[in-house]
């Protein structure tokens, strides 16, 4: 990654995901990032702008048997499940992140898009390249962090800014 040719990346999550990670995980975040806000080159489920733009229309919608919202809840779970059985967590915290799941499952509200505007000179170190194979296509600009600590990115949350 040229840090100077990109000196911003830009990943886009939910409300959900980033406020049990603040909680539970030390506000430390899993994020895969790409190199432009809105990049026509890049996928739409990699595209940051996209993804936004979808999790705001079922939230306008209340559309909660879409594929991103089924996607972001297995994609909790599953993190919190790692979390547990590499002891970052307690069973009694994993229990609660699954029970906050469960009832933000009926909640509009806790699929709100975040991004996360995150320096590239912080994060160098850590931040690697995505596998073609896990890239949502063979072109795409996709990185992945798996510890993005607060003082790295600047958050937008979407909640605070879009009446719906």
């Amino acid at each position: 990654m040229n840090i100077r040719k990109s000196p911003f990346l830009y990943s886009a999550g939910t409300l959900l995901a980033y406020t049990i990670a603040k909680e539970y995980y030390a506000n430390t975040h899993y994020v895969w990032c790409t190199t432009k806000f809105n990049s026509l080159q890049q996928p739409p489920t990699s595209n940051p702008a996209t993804i936004c733009r979808r999790f705001l229309e079922q939230i306008r919608t209340r559309d909660r048997h879409t594929q991103e919202i089924q996607n972001n809840i297995v994609g909790i779970l599953n993190g919190a499940k790692k979390k547990f059985e590499s002891g970052v967590i307690t069973e009694e915290q994993y229990n609660a992140i699954k029970e906050i799941v469960a009832g933000a499952s009926y909640s509009y509200e806790a699929f709100f898009p975040v991004l996360y505007i995150i320096e590239s000179r912080k994060v160098k170190e850590r931040c690697e390249e995505v596998p073609v194979i896990e890239k949502a296509s063979d072109e795409a600009v996709e990185y992945r962090i798996r510890d993005l600590k607060e003082g790295e990115f600047e958050l937008i949350s979407f909640k605070d800014i879009i009446l719906l």
